[in-house]
């Protein structure tokens, strides 16, 4: 498995453990340990990007959700970015190849 999707494998896993805890507001944050989530720097990223947000209490997250939305949206356009650019190296390639 590749670096990337690693990450993105655990993003969504994170995300995913945050819903089913129901934390999903600041009034039902919840510590990390309670979810299983070491605050490694997958977590940390995302929680600099507001997708984790700290609670009312102390040492307490939890997961915004419109945020979370336009984390994975944005990560969607890169990846659509990322697929276009290599189909037009691809065809400068072929194109200029054939000369």
């Amino acid at each position: 498995m590749s670096a990337g999707a690693y990450i993105i494998i655990k993003q969504n896993e994170d995300m995913r453990k945050f819903r089913q805890a129901g934390a999903t507001d600041p009034a039902r944050a919840r510590p990390l340990a309670d979810l299983d989530i070491k605050p490694d720097r997958i977590f940390r990223k995302m929680a600099d990007q507001d997708v984790f947000r700290p609670g009312k209490r102390p040492d307490t997250f939890f997961l915004d959700e419109s945020s979370a939305e336009e984390f994975v949206a944005a990560r969607k356009r890169r990846a659509l970015y990322m697929m276009l650019l290599i189909l037009a190296v691809a065809a400068l390639m072929f194109f200029l190849g054939r000369r």
